[in-house]
């Protein structure tokens, strides 16, 4: 914890001013100091630089290393990991897969941890700016979960109270308690947990949440709902806390220094880049996200014709850029569009899918394409 504490400072000190180094100071006497620190970097990591993050990232990463093995996680676009009670508790949520893990070390009181870690994982608010992922600080919970109406408890009732939560706690606790065993630096640990599983319908349930703001922008820029909506699941699973790993933030994981700066010049006329409490609000995070698609529409790629193979085209263009899909036809962009506008859009679609830079973007246009299809009828 000390080695950790001594990391994090170095790291975080650099970059901040008298009055938050004396704030640090006052923390790291604190009862507390990992959980305090963390939350005043909540505060301040929006404006860290990308290299000055991935320090902080990494610092995290060796603590839940340290005390998970090869058992940690950390978040990921598709998966929610947030660890509690001194990093000996960890919740898990996969949101593709619609699963729900919550674990445990502490094996002296493994009942009363738990359903604390079972608690804040159920009721956990919907914003992100609420939660910081890469400490563990505690979670205040108010206003409506993230999880809502995507769980039931064992009554059949959706969960937003905290006497729901712990009475559902108790019922999992009681019933489907499991325990295994992991080897941690040549030792064996023993670990609580229990599964929770989400509802069969729950990325509908997610993505509805997003529609009026889907509606909005799909109107204003002239897109198909189904496009933005597709999108955003091949990004995140219609997760609110997605973050990879290259820092691209939120529901359609907008890289602030590249897509991000380029909207906000589009928009406001101002070379900026947007922090990620910005982009982690759901309604900024999607206007940007479908700016993004209008400017690939309108602007980068509006040289191709055909409405459908513009459109295969805007889909590769939101995962590699515009550059890189008009190479897959020829180095001269000219050209390019020629090639493109002479092809019928089948045609269009193998050429990009079979020849396109990158292996992840090809895989990115079949996904897209097809999850287009579960949202025409939303």
């Amino acid at each position: 914890m000390k080695k950790f504490l001594f990391a994090f400072s170095v790291i975080f000190f650099a970059g901040c001013t008298a009055s938050d180094i004396q704030a640090i100071t006052q923390a790291a006497m604190s009862k507390d100091p990992i959980g305090t620190i963390g939350q005043i970097a909540q505060r301040r990591v929006i404006n860290y630089t990308s290299v000055e993050l991935a320090k902080i990232i990494e610092a995290f990463k060796k603590e839940v290393e340290r005390n998970w093995g090869n058992e940690a996680k950390t978040p990921s676009p598709k998966e929610y990991v947030k660890y509690t009670q001194n990093y000996k508790s960890m919740a898990h949520v996969n949101f593709d897969k619609g699963e729900i893990l919550v674990q445990t070390l502490d094996n002296k009181n493994p009942t009363n941890s738990l359903k604390s870690a079972i608690i804040t994982t159920l009721l956990t608010p919907e914003d992100p700016r609420a939660v910081d992922l890469y400490s563990d600080a505690e979670i205040k919970l108010s206003g409506t979960p993230y999880l809502y109406k995507t769980v039931m408890d064992h009554t059949g009732n959706y969960i937003s109270s905290k006497s729901r939560a712990s009475n559902f706690a108790d019922f999992l606790i009681k019933n489907n308690l499991q325990t295994k065993t992991i080897n941690h630096n040549g030792k064996s640990e023993l670990v609580h947990f229990v599964q929770i599983q989400m509802v069969k319908n729950h990325l509908q349930v997610r993505a509805q949440k997003y529609k009026p703001l889907v509606q909005r922008y799909s109107k204003e820029y002239n897109l198909s709902q189904s496009l933005i909506f597709a999108i955003m699941k091949t990004e995140s699973d219609f997760n609110p806390f997605a973050i990879s790993n290259a820092n691209a933030i939120g529901l359609m994981q907008i890289v602030p220094t590249s897509a991000g700066r380029d909207v906000n010049k589009f928009l406001y006329n101002k070379d900026i880049t947007p922090s990620r409490d910005f982009l982690y609000d759901a309604k900024n995070n999607i206007q940007f996200g479908s700016t993004y698609l209008h400017m690939l529409n309108t602007n980068y790629l509006s040289r191709v014709n055909n409405p459908i193979s513009r459109e295969y085209c805007i889909i590769a263009g939101y995962n590699t850029g515009a550059g890189n899909v008009l190479k897959t036809f020829s180095n001269d962009r000219t050209k390019a569009f020629e090639i493109i506008n002479s092809m019928n859009p089948n045609d269009v679609y193998k050429k990009l899918r079979s020849s396109l830079p990158y292996n992840e973007t090809r895989r990115y246009l079949y996904k897209v394409i097809e999850s287009k299809k579960e949202f025409t009828n939303l």
